[in-house]
């Protein structure tokens, strides 16, 4: 798969491809019923297939000091958007030109002189230009030329839609499991491990520290979870929150690992919630908060197998 930043001199052989197009944010199963839609069409018209996404989200640019969009980084959108059989992945720079430009011109300038796409996949609900004056009702009335297919909602096992916007709402109330039944993935957050006061290894439990990055912040509390290292998953206690028993300052991510005493500092990891455990709370000593930790590492050892 060819990455692109610009919808300028695209190469031929990624031209008259089929163009899905979205946010993509949470990558749940809806946004590959949309993918796996457009792979389809390009198999079957003997077509290249490409993806198109925006950076960063458009809602975080329109609000930029709300922590309340990013479900999926674009670190973690493109490594799971990799496992999928596309020839080309567009990221696209969401700012205020973009944001300004007109749905015609977005037709005009970008899809059509610039990818030169033969057809667009999207979900019924997209829209595009400024003022978002462009769906898929204006594709198919003033562009009949280039075809657009409009991916109906998934559902549920209970009826509902399938959304970023539930998967946002779960993640605020701590429900990590739902969240990941809806995008068959776990949340995670990424981010470089750096130095902290090191409490942690005086009381027996060591944590890697994480400064959560830019996605929504789940529910404040301690999860059991999974920490990725060399590929390989390390079950983990993990701590989002301000660390009231030492007095922190700011929100941070802690984890301990379990079983394990390598020196990560410096390295870029992945911490996979899995289960909400218990709020953050203040301990009257490091002692009592030692034997909290235990009873957390004990439960994660039972609950993830």
């Amino acid at each position: 798969m060819r990455f692109f930043h610009s919808w300028h001199n695209v190469p031929a052989e990624f031209q008259n491809a089929v163009v899905a197009i979205g946010n993509f944010d949470g990558f749940h199963t809806g946004h590959k019923a949309v993918v796996e839609t457009a792979v389809r069409i390009a198999k079957t018209e003997g077509r290249p297939v490409v993806l198109m996404t925006f950076e960063p989200h458009p809602g975080a640019f329109f609000r930029p000091c709300e922590r309340t969009f990013r479900v999926t980084p674009v670190r973690s959108k493109v490594r799971l958007i990799c496992r999928l059989p596309i020839d080309g992945f567009f990221v696209l720079a969401f700012n205020r030109a973009f944001a300004d430009m007109s749905a015609e011109d977005f037709v005009e300038q970008v899809l059509v002189k610039g990818l030169r796409a033969a057809r667009l996949v999207v979900g019924e609900d997209y829209t595009f230009g400024k003022n978002r004056r462009g769906d898929v009702a204006f594709l198919r009335k003033h562009y009949p030329a280039l075809p657009a297919t409009a991916v109906k909602k998934n559902r549920d096992q209970n009826g509902e839609i399938i959304s970023t916007s539930r998967i946002r709402s779960f993640l605020r109330d701590g429900e990590v499991e739902r969240a990941a039944g809806l995008m068959e993935h776990p949340f995670e957050i990424e981010g470089y491990v750096i130095h902290g006061a090191e409490l942690g290894r005086t009381i027996g439990f060591p944590t890697i520290n994480i400064k959560p990055n830019d996605s929504i912040l789940p529910r404040i509390g301690v999860y059991a979870a999974t920490v990725v290292i060399d590929g390989a998953e390390m079950k983990a206690v993990a701590n989002i929150g301000t660390r009231p028993t030492v007095h922190g300052a700011g929100v941070l991510l802690e984890a301990h690992i379990l079983d394990y005493d390598g020196d990560l500092y410096g390295k870029r990891l992945r911490v996979r919630l899995k289960t909400f455990l218990r709020p953050e709370k203040k301990f009257q000593s490091l002692n009592d908060l030692k034997s909290q930790i235990q009873k957390d590492a004990d439960t994660v050892r039972r609950i993830l197998k």
